[in-house]
């Protein structure tokens, strides 16, 4: 088995012991240099405009003062020598270089994957004692920050009152960790955490997001609007006489709630509909980076001429990929929106959903399946009604 970096455990177990259980620290899970990024490449994707960045202060009139970018140099010649944060997002994909350390994370569904953030901070930085709803891989490019963790999830958090910022109220550390360059610590969703930098330090946070029941609900009620089901009426054959005409009795109640286990009982094949497009959503603050490209949709001809001449196709970073195959159909699923395909053509996906580049090769392959043949040639255009191009264009 496929060991999880030097800890001595396979990757399995790793799953088993610490995955959403409890926290692990790795040391030199990366060799070095874990990067060739600096700080002053950093601060300058945080004065694009298209780039989420936040800088977090923790002096001034308030104790943590919470600005957004972009930034210019102005801002960052004001800062102070010390205490403070700048935090760049979905660096993985400003940063195509950075994907290279995902690799290491492909043991994990991709699609539960959220961004590789980077944050910098000179001595003293920090961004409170806080504590997060997803999994996040914490690593040390740069630097030594301390580290002080919770041994157990805080689920009902309280925060302080007198910033923007989720700081925890109280805290106490059960664990105390100084992370050298190369050094990694996992923490599982709602482990209170406080980081520090001890010196000026880069760090790396590989953080996987999941879905809320409200999203998923939410997610599934719209498939069931697209399919126009889900129209069976409230009934109540078995009703008692009443006693009050405007009581909302706890028999109806249950036969309500009986309708809606019903529902999704009925519609069990329109779940991974709903999840597919759910989990591969474009986040919006990638929106305008996603819609760069476009395209009308190319002729089965022109794409064949053009992987002719040696011409291959650029994925766009900025859009999530993913696809299921059961009983029901095989989807391949990109930006929020599901394509079926033959079922013969599912050893495919997964490669079709993963690779940076298509080339010809590839394409003769996409070529023995009509109905993926035309998905990959609207792909090349489109997701259709929104202007988001997916394979960005031919190089």
């Amino acid at each position: 088995m496929t060991g999880f970096f030097n800890t001595g455990l396979s990757q399995q177990q790793f799953l088993d012991e610490y995955w959403q259980k409890k926290p692990l620290v790795i040391r030199q899970a990366f060799p070095l240099p874990v990067s060739d990024l600096s700080p002053d490449d950093l601060a300058a994707f945080a004065s694009e405009a298209e780039v989420e960045s936040r800088l977090i202060e923790e002096f001034g009139e308030k104790p943590w003062q919470l600005r957004h970018g972009p930034f210019d140099d102005e801002d960052f010649a004001d800062l102070p020598d010390t205490h403070w944060t700048l935090l760049v997002q979905d660096m993985d994909k400003h940063h195509p270089p950075l994907q290279q350390l995902l690799t290491a994370f492909e043991f994990l569904s991709a699609w539960r994957r959220d961004d590789l953030m980077i944050s910098y901070a000179p001595e003293g930085g920090s961004v409170g004692p806080h504590t997060d709803s997803y999994d996040v891989f914490l690593l040390q490019a740069q630097g030594t920050r301390h580290w002080q963790i919770s041994d157990k999830p805080l689920i009902n958090a309280t925060f302080r009152d007198d910033t923007d910022l989720r700081i925890l109220q109280q805290f106490s550390a059960d664990h105390d960790w100084k992370l050298q360059p190369g050094d990694m610590l996992y923490l599982p969703p709602h482990f209170a955490h406080h980081g520090v930098a001890l010196n000026p330090c880069l760090t790396f946070s590989i953080g996987f997001r999941a879905p809320s029941q409200l999203q998923l609900l939410d997610a599934f009620s719209h498939t069931l609007l697209e399919q126009d089901v889900a129209e069976q009426l409230y009934a109540d054959a078995d009703v008692d006489v009443i006693h009050s005409a405007t009581e909302i009795d706890g028999s109806a109640i249950q036969r309500f709630q009986n309708l809606l286990f019903e529902t999704i009982s009925d519609n069990q094949g329109l779940i991974a509909l709903a999840v597919g497009r759910l989990v591969t959503e474009t986040k919006s603050t990638l929106q305008d980076l996603a819609e760069e490209f476009v395209t009308d949709k190319p002729s089965l001809v022109e794409v064949d001429e053009r992987f002719n001449t040696g011409e291959y196709l650029q994925r766009n970073v900025y859009l999530r990929f993913a696809w299921h195959n059961d009983s029901a159909g095989a989807y391949i699923f990109v930006a929020g929106e599901a394509y079926n395909v033959e079922l013969a053509a599912v050893e495919q996906l997964p490669w079709l959903t993963t690779k940076a580049q298509i080339h010809q090769t590839d394409w003769q392959s996409i070529r023995n399946f009509p109905k993926l043949m035309d998905i990959c040639c609207e792909l090349i255009a489109r997701v259709p009604g929104t202007g988001r191009k997916i394979l960005p264009e031919f190089i």
